[in-house]
């Protein structure tokens, strides 16, 4: 663990990405676009790392972003190259962030939910239950997990914890690092995610007749009144960036983004993953 000062910049408009100073970068080992974790007696978060600055000491962040750990500038806060902590169960009572690798060598599936927990509530466990589905029917997964909690004293583990592009920044994530480090490839991706559109999107960067056949399968557990869409056109999240991890452990970028209403996720965490299984079934 490693101490400095935080203070606020004006340059920066995104509350979760930060400017460290050289000798900071250097003593934790990060370059621009990776991740930390920093933590304040009254608060913790994830920052992206958006400049490394040979005119600062310690760290800065903008206004908002010293609001994501109840810092003021100033403050000393303790800085980790890795993000989650190893227990889940901590993680829920501290309102902390912990990663789950379930690994299979003959995995021919990789499972990705970054933002389970209570940042995408209950992205986490369709993730699982895919997992379990896929090994019912015989076939191998990999299923890679983050679960970011809220405090208790506010519901803040979407603000604190909501990690973007953890492929970027692998070594931060001891479980993705592992995968990437062993050039793990699986012939598809999954990825569920929380959006907040009144529709179901079936994107990624998979070929359209897998997408739609995803669509028509999950058609039966999603409520009527939400459409379902593989047309990239009508999306407002295609998940078609290369560098997305359901995209980029998958053979020829073969992976789809499922994204999902709320009340879909809360109410559908068993039916819809299962009907995703079941068209593996059919093609592997």
């Amino acid at each position: 663990m490693t101490e400095a000062v935080v203070s606020e910049s004006r340059k920066l408009e995104a509350s979760n990405r930060c400017s460290l100073s050289r000798l900071l970068a250097e003593q934790l080992e990060k370059q621009e676009e990776d991740h930390i974790r920093v933590i304040n007696g009254r608060g913790k978060a994830y920052y992206i790392v958006d400049e490394v600055s040979e005119d600062q000491q310690g760290v800065q962040v903008s206004e908002e972003g010293l609001g994501r750990i109840n810092a003021q500038a100033g403050d000393r806060v303790d800085f980790e190259k890795i993000v989650p902590i190893k227990s889940r169960e901590k993680a829920f009572i501290t309102g902390d962030i912990a990663e789950t690798l379930w690994d299979r060598d003959e995995a021919e599936v990789f499972i990705s939910c970054p933002h389970g927990g209570d940042i995408e509530y209950n992205t986490d466990e369709m993730g699982q239950y895919l997992f379990k589905k896929l090994l019912a029917q015989g076939i191998e997964s990999t299923a890679w997990m983050l679960h970011g909690y809220y405090t208790g004293e506010e519901k803040d583990a979407f603000k604190r914890w909501h990690v973007k592009k953890p492929v970027k920044a692998y070594t931060a994530y001891l479980g993705l690092q592992k995968l990437v480090e062993e050039e793990r490839r699986f012939r598809y991706g999954v990825g569920f995610h929380i959006h907040r559109y009144d529709y179901v999107a079936v994107g990624g960067m998979a070929d359209l007749d897998l997408r739609e056949r995803i669509a028509d399968s999950i058609r039966g557990p999603v409520p009527s009144k939400y459409d379902i869409v593989t047309d990239y056109g009508d999306m407002d999240l295609t998940g078609k960036g290369a560098k997305m991890s359901m995209n980029y452990f998958a053979d020829d970028n073969q992976g789809i983004q499922i994204e999902m209403p709320y009340k879909v996720a809360y109410n559908k965490f068993h039916s819809l993953p299962e009907a995703v299984a079941d068209v593996f079934a059919e093609i592997l």
